[in-house]
């Protein structure tokens, strides 16, 4: 046929071969199939959160308030991304530390921090935190930075910093011109230009009724939005919970059925079944109902049974048995998807010293990852006018250092988990003789502030040290310092 069809119309024969050859060609997936229906779903980032709006984040909230294992995965995630400790580095001209500005500002930021709050409530520990959960939980959390000399502060430094939570910038605010996308003013380029905010929380009932309608414009210079987006292009942030949010609802329903189902089978149940040699002869029948009287208690024998009578005992068949290991895969492909370790977010340790070290090493990784996030898309701006405010109040004397440098700071993250201490303590004893990590950056690794450890190892006493002597003569001891 093929032949017959080149012969009569070679065009078309071309033409035919050619769609065979691209219908072959094509991804398994993009064919045609009863067998499953292929998604068509073709929006762009921004329209798939104007469906979704604030359904991700009322679930996520939900399951946060109300199921244990989600908020201890918020908790491990909102700890490893904003429990840090920061670091000015400040450099000299010369490309040597300013040691002196340096410390003035670690000084500083010990003394101020905790009054950042605009709202006083939190120190700042307790701030980041929470800010660091709203923007993992919900999606997103909002900064507003309210600096400069027409504020009544709390303390000499002349910076406060107001967070609030994604329900303040509207979802329903779209207009054309200027262009808003769900309470965010952009330019053509899509790069914000301001934020519109509600004046009060919408969710709160206590609330002025004469403000709690309309937004204000705040520019986008004064305001630090924190975003877990997925999508180029996407404006406002999905909960990190977002890809698992169903499984872990499942999980928590299942949990539920599972403990309904054991309060029921606590009941003991039994029937007395009777065959067709029943015979009914006995007096304690009552004459009026034709049932016998029976009350059952604990460890009591029943010995008065008619002829052709027998007790058969409901099975209820709980406690599940496969409950646990049903229970431990949901989890551990519900915290795969989320990106937090298993046996942290479940405290359910079991397996060997490889097992348990290639898991830290991976999930490492991921918290690494939001770590520097938090650090960029949050810290960093606070450190800004943090280093902007000293400078306005005079507070620290900076002209020795850099005017490059001055905003530069490090980030020390959490102490990370030892399995086996003896073994980690090698390693890094043997990175540093080999070049590959010097000291400090053990240090910081570990949780620690290299400067206060020198601090402290120039402080601390000279250890006496034994000396070999020969034998007939008393020990000597020689001071060596650990310096």
């Amino acid at each position: 046929m093929g032949g017959l069809i080149a012969a009569l119309a070679p065009r078309w024969h071309l033409k035919r071969e050619l769609a065979r050859l691209a219908v072959k060609r094509l991804y398994q997936a993009a064919q045609p199939s009863n067998a499953r229906r292929t998604p068509t779903d073709w929006r762009s980032g921004d329209a798939v959160m104007d469906q979704a709006r604030a359904k991700l984040r009322q679930w996520s909230r939900h399951l946060d308030e109300n199921h244990d294992l989600s908020h201890s995965i918020l908790d491990t995630l909102s700890y490893q991304s904003s429990q840090v400790t920061i670091a000015p580095r400040v450099m000299l001209r010369n490309g040597d530390p300013a040691e002196t500005v340096n410390d003035d500002l670690r000084a500083a930021w010990l003394d101020f921090r905790d009054a950042l709050d605009s709202s006083g409530l939190m120190p700042w520990c307790v701030l980041s935190s929470v800010t660091a959960r709203t923007w993992l939980r919900d999606g997103e959390a909002f900064a507003q930075h309210v600096l400069g000399a027409d504020v009544a502060y709390p303390t000499a430094l002349p910076y406060m910093l107001e967070v609030h939570e994604p329900d303040l910038v509207p979802f329903d605010l779209i207009q054309s011109n200027p262009k808003i996308i769900h309470g965010v003013e952009v330019n053509r380029f899509g790069r914000p230009l301001a934020y519109h905010l509600y004046r009060e929380h919408p969710g709160n009932n206590l609330r002025s009724a004469a403000i709690s309608t309309g937004t204000v414009r705040v520019p986008a210079e004064q305001m630090t939005h924190l975003a877990q987006r997925s999508r180029l292009g996407q404006h406002r942030g999905a909960s990190v919970l977002a890809s698992a949010i169903t499984r872990l609802a499942d999980i928590s329903d299942y949990e539920e059925s599972e403990q309904l189902a054991a309060k029921v089978a606590s009941s003991l149940c039994a029937a007395i079944t009777r065959g067709a040699d029943f015979t009914s002869t006995s007096t304690t029948l009552d004459t009026d109902s034709g049932e016998r009287p029976l009350e059952l208690q604990g460890g009591m024998i029943f010995d008065n049974l008619m002829p052709g009578e027998k007790i058969e005992v409901l099975d209820t068949n709980r406690p599940n048995t496969g409950l646990g290991d049903f229970r431990r895969a949901m989890l551990r492909a519900a915290t795969a998807g989320i990106g937090v370790s298993y046996s942290t977010a479940t405290h359910d340790y079991d397996g060997t010293y490889s097992s348990q070290r290639q898991e830290l090493v991976e999930i490492r990784q991921t918290y690494d990852f939001l770590r520097e996030h938090y650090r960029a898309a949050f810290l960093k701006p606070v450190w800004q006018r943090f280093v902007q405010a000293v400078q306005l109040g005079d507070l620290v004397t900076l002209t020795r250092g850099d005017p490059k440098t001055l905003f530069d700071f490090d980030t020390t993250p959490p102490p990370a988990p030892w399995i086996d201490p003896a073994k980690e303590a090698k390693a890094d004893e043997t990175s540093i003789r080999a070049g590959i990590e010097s000291r400090h950056g053990i240090i910081r690794k570990r949780g620690g502030d290299p400067q206060r450890v020198d601090d402290e190892r120039e402080s601390d006493a000279p250890e006496p040290v034994v000396t070999p002597a020969a034998a007939d003569d008393p020990p000597q001891l020689e001071v060596v310092s650990n310096v």
